[in-house]
């Protein structure tokens, strides 16, 4: 064999998974469109926004903005909870194929909105769209991915999302806000259609016993390989795969199971088990802070906020700043997480949002005048120090710069990782569903409880609840950086491990066709010929039992405790 042809530089073996993320990120993009329409919307429609919407006709009350500003995140779950049916059945690239067409479809109907009602209408269906496509971008990038990128190819993908917001914010600044609608219009046709040279992952087409495409999948996504190259992963797969579909009796066991696979239903009955419902506490955590400690809450409005802080610089402008400050956030969190890990980095930025409300509740409460809020138009006051009124503009910028770094990232990262392979994707669709209902309890709630509590009052209330956060995630968020998904699922089937257990042993076990040095490198060519073998056994005998490969291999495998 030529020895050349065994050697596959880190570049190469990068690339394709570079390349299939860039793809899935159009998507992303698209998340981000969406969470900054909001703010466009209600800004313009009541008229407190820049001279190209001057001539708006349409417009509504601060009562009727609070449902503007949270409707789309309403339908959300229950575009999540359909995911469920198109995800798996389907396929993770269909799924987001088809999820392209309901969001060309809402944005057409903006555009063309000559009512209240049809701006509503066109934003329930971008919000059941956005529901849709979370579940199957998640769990394809988790698929795809190495262990060791995948923490980085997801922190680059939530660079899309807050570029997606900035480039709403900066439209917003040039246009009307039809305008901005009709070019978000062109972007899911796009994306439909570069989604059809990407490869569907190799776990999902194992699962539907098409093997050989399997195997041209994963040769494509580790740099377009020979297949002996991917061998030992490729049946690594396998096992895991056919692994996924035993009962729990027959694990306990140690022995192949004969049963027949689980219906729809039985594979419900998986999310009472503490392997998924350890996972999703911890998500289920990471959503609430996401939405109740972040910017997000207030993001729809914060066009009024910052008029009613009285900001030296308009409005708007601030708004694309800090749409420019979360591409930052997420910029450096592409590069950091490799180096400090999910944890560190979530830790850091909950503690930077802590200090934010902190400052802003104090400012608050020593220069704007009792009861302040953002939606009274009738009520000014003129600040004697101006230079103070650039504290709420830090503060407010810099709040929206650690939001993106890690408190809005971490569930989505997690969601597409942590859960065992046999709940993983009802447990992400239901995962996605939950933070999207709690996305709009916290937009809808938050004209109710600014007018109750006033603007220092919210800077208060985000203050305690980031701190309460700070404390518990530092107490029960495990670190995933580097593990592999087997890694994960093993941890949390242990069931002597608690929540506050978060230490994630690394197998002593690694994959073969993802060297870390040299030595790696001369071990897969040493036994490149013992995994042809095993390659071609498995295609002979693809419909028997993957017992003979396990032998061949000479190791077994560690179940998991449950």
């Amino acid at each position: 064999m030529n020895e050349s042809s065994d050697k596959v530089s880190r570049f190469r073996r990068i690339l394709p998974q570079v390349i299939a993320t860039t793809v899935k990120n159009f998507l992303m993009f698209d998340v981000g469109l969406n969470i900054g329409l909001p703010t466009v919307l209600v800004a313009a429609l009541t008229h407190v926004s820049n001279e190209h919407n001057q001539n708006e006709s349409l417009s509504i009350t601060p009562a009727l903005a609070s449902w503007l500003g949270s409707v789309s995140y309403l339908f959300q779950p229950i575009g999540s909870m359909l995911s469920v049916f198109i995800t798996d059945p389907l396929g993770r690239k269909r799924a987001m194929i088809i999820v392209n067409i309901p969001l060309a479809f809402g944005w057409f109907i903006l555009y063309k909105a000559n009512s209240v009602w049809a701006v509503f209408l066109g934003s329930i269906v971008l919000g059941l769209s956005v529901g849709l496509l979370e579940s199957p971008i998640y769990v394809y990038l988790g698929e795809i991915c190495q262990p060791s990128t995948r923490g980085v190819l997801f922190a680059y993908s939530r660079i899309y999302t807050t570029a997606g917001i900035f480039t709403i914010f900066l439209l917003n600044t040039l246009m009307p806000w039809r305008t901005v609608a009709l070019i978000c219009f062109a972007l899911p046709i796009i994306t439909a259609i570069a989604l059809l040279f990407v490869p569907e992952t190799p776990i999902w087409l194992i699962s539907r016993n098409r093997q050989e495409d399997a195997l041209k999948s994963l040769r494509w996504l580790r740099g377009w390989v020979p297949r002996h190259i991917v061998a030992q992963e490729f049946i690594e797969i396998q096992e895991s795969s056919e692994r996924s579909k035993w009962c729990n009796s027959c694990i306990k066991q140690n022995q192949k199971c004969q049963h027949p696979p689980p219906t729809f239903s039985e594979r419900f009955i998986e999310l009472k088990r503490k392997r998924t419902l350890k996972p999703f506490a911890i998500v289920g955590g990471l959503c609430f802070l996401s939405q109740f400690t972040s910017v997000l809450a207030m993001r729809p409005f914060i066009v009024p906020i910052l008029k009613a802080y009285q900001t030296p610089i308009p409005a708007d402008q601030v708004a694309a700043m800090m749409g420019f400050l979360d591409n930052i956030g997420a910029v450096m969190l592409f590069f950091l997480i490799h180096f400090m890990g999910k944890r560190k980095l979530y830790i850091t930025s909950i503690l930077g949002v802590f200090l934010c409300s902190l400052i802003l509740c104090v400012y608050g409460y020593s220069y704007l005048p009792s009861g302040c809020i953002s939606f009274d138009k009738t009520r000014t006051f003129e600040m004697e120090n101006q230079t103070l009124t650039y504290i709420p503009v830090v503060c407010l910028t810099l709040w929206s710069f650690f939001s993106f770094l890690g408190i809005i990232v971490m569930p989505w990262m997690l969601l597409s990782e942590i859960f065992p392979l046999k709940s993983r994707g009802i447990a992400s669709s239901i995962s996605a569903a939950l933070n999207y209902f709690l996305g709009f309890i916290s937009k809808k709630t938050y004209y109710d409880l600014e007018t109750s509590f006033s603007l220092p009052g919210m800077a208060l209330f985000y203050c305690i609840l980031s701190g309460c956060g700070l404390i518990l995630m530092y107490l029960i968020l495990p670190e995933t950086e580097n593990r592999s998904l087997e890694d994960i699922e093993r941890h949390f089937s242990d069931n002597s491990k608690g929540l506050t257990d978060r230490n994630i042993v690394i197998s002593k076990r690694k994959s073969k066709n993802e060297p870390n040095d040299d030595d790696a490198e001369n071990s897969q060519k040493t036994n490149s010929s013992h995994m042809i073998t095993n390659c071609s056994a498995v295609f002979e005998n693809k419909n028997r039992s993957n017992e003979s490969a396990y032998e061949n291999r000479g190791f077994e495998i560690e179940l998991s405790k449950l």
